[in-house]
């Protein structure tokens, strides 16, 4: 594994995401994919404002820039953005307020993870191959 990020070292892995343009779909979201066997490391909650989405991912999922205080938190959100196949498919949703929740297909297959958030209401649903990047739990 690597230390920067859940997915495997070099290669990378398939993850799927959706939008959800307030906090009770997202939390709908973490909801039904907790029910399906998905592990807080392999869903990301993105927004906005991070303390928004530190407080939608609470200890069901991962967040970028949790764990992470003082310098080093402002030192994360200079030096690593979010991954360029996030930010194409999703900036002017995140721009606009909404939450984007990613999962890394680790126990779950990435288009069963496409289904579930589609089925918790979420839309822009996309599936993806995705690098390895800071938007996971190391």
């Amino acid at each position: 594994m690597a230390d920067s990020s859940y997915l495997p070292d070099v290669a990378g892995g398939m993850v799927a995401a959706a939008t959800f343009a307030d906090d009770a779909g997202a939390e709908r979201a973490l909801a039904i994919l907790a029910e399906s066997d998905v592990r807080p490391e392999e869903i990301s909650v993105v927004a906005r404002d991070a303390a928004r989405a530190a407080r939608l991912a609470g200890d069901r999922a991962w967040f970028p820039g949790k764990d992470e205080h003082g310098l080093t938190k402002i030192l994360h959100r200079i030096v690593h953005r979010l991954p360029r196949a996030v930010r194409q498919r999703y900036r002017a949703e995140l721009a606009a307020g909404r939450i984007a929740i990613v999962a890394a297909a680790g126990g779950q297959p990435a288009d069963t993870l496409a289904a579930l958030l589609a089925r918790a209401g979420g839309s822009l649903v996309d599936q993806w191959w995705q690098v390895p990047a800071d938007l996971f739990a190391p």
